[in-house]
């Protein structure tokens, strides 16, 4: 009997090692991977509270990423959309200008990524349509 209770403790802590480790060394990546300074977590809170979150930890003003983005597209045109977004665990301005989604980093006004607007769903099948920083090469790595 004291065998089969130990055979079972073994098998029972066997199975809650595994089942701890079960989602454990997923890490969940977007396409394309890019490195931000200011890294951000989800927090759970409605979208209000979040704005408000990720706002206080901009370093860069909106404008300021606006210019960013301007500059690297070589074009004055106003954005038709400016907004902060959590991007590969980064904080990001998402900056609209003439159909192509600019991400710019929140800490350091350094341009991420280029992308047709819209398609951050579709980055495997248009990799041809984007463009990784300022080089050609995808940026932080």
């Amino acid at each position: 009997m004291k065998k089969t209770m130990l055979a079972g403790i073994g098998a029972l802590a066997l199975g809650l090692l595994a089942l701890a480790q079960t989602g454990k060394g997923k890490v969940e990546t977007q396409n394309p991977s890019y490195q931000g300074s200011i890294p951000v977590q989800e927090r759970g809170m409605g979208e209000k509270d979040e704005a408000q979150a990720l706002q206080a930890m901009a370093r860069i003003t909106p404008e300021q990423a606006v210019r960013a983005a301007q500059q690297y597209l070589n074009t004055s045109a106003s954005p038709a959309k400016v907004a902060l977004g959590n991007e590969n665990g980064y904080l990001v301005w998402e900056v609209v200008i003439g159909g192509q989604e600019v991400k710019v980093d929140a800490g350091t006004g350094q341009v991420l990524h280029k992308e047709v607007y819209g398609q951050e769903e579709d980055h495997e099948d248009r990799g041809n349509q984007e463009d990784h920083g300022q080089d050609g090469e995808e940026s932080g790595e």
